[in-house]
């Protein structure tokens, strides 16, 4: 009996703290292309959301701080056919071949002013990423963390605002990082 009350407190705060954990989160929209998903995102500390667009088939969105010193983020999230496989199964980018990345950063080099440099990276559920640099336009440098999931294109575009050399701290491209982890596709119902 005593292990069947503990078993029943333990579900309760489980499931309390996904609740908790739940409410902290924001919704993007829904996308429903190649299965309907609600995207929920969490706000970094000190930044707000801003729903440009959302129409069912990709969402435009800005995640702004007022405090200076901290970058602007634009979060594009589109479906792309490209990216899903002839049996229908949804991509990520961790999936696409050497010559669907390098496609991919050719479009960035045609899309950019000068100076595009690529690294890796990844989320730390292992979703790979590319991250970008170099400018936008004469005025302004960005670093651009492109993914691909369940057949969607994410792109986030950083600035640091007119005249700046673009480049983000560690600190800056971890909480980057840690936001594009907790971007959750949730099935929708």
């Amino acid at each position: 009996m005593k292990k069947i009350i503990a078993l029943i407190i333990c579900l309760a705060l489980m499931a309390g703290a996904a609740l908790a954990e739940g409410e902290q989160k924001e919704s993007l929209g829904t996308l429903n292309v190649n299965n309907a998903f609600d995207i929920r995102c969490r706000m970094p500390e000190g930044y707000k959301l801003s729903i440009l667009s959302s129409d069912g088939t990709s969402v435009l969105a800005l995640v702004s701080s007022e405090e200076a010193g901290k970058p602007q983020l634009s979060l594009s999230i589109a479906f792309n056919d490209m990216f899903t496989a002839e049996d229908g199964t949804a991509l990520r980018l961790n999936d696409v071949s050497d010559e669907g990345i390098e496609f991919i950063k050719n479009s960035f080099q045609d899309q950019m002013a000068e100076g595009v440099t690529f690294e890796d990276g990844e989320t730390a559920l292992g979703t790979r990423l590319l991250i970008v640099k170099g400018a936008v336009d004469e005025n302004t440098h960005a670093v651009i963390f492109y993914s691909v999931y369940q057949s969607y294109e994410i792109e986030l575009v950083a600035t640091m605002g007119m005249d700046d050399d673009g480049d983000l701290t560690e600190e800056q491209t971890q909480m980057i990082i840690d936001f594009l982890t907790g971007l959750d596709f949730v099935p929708a119902a």
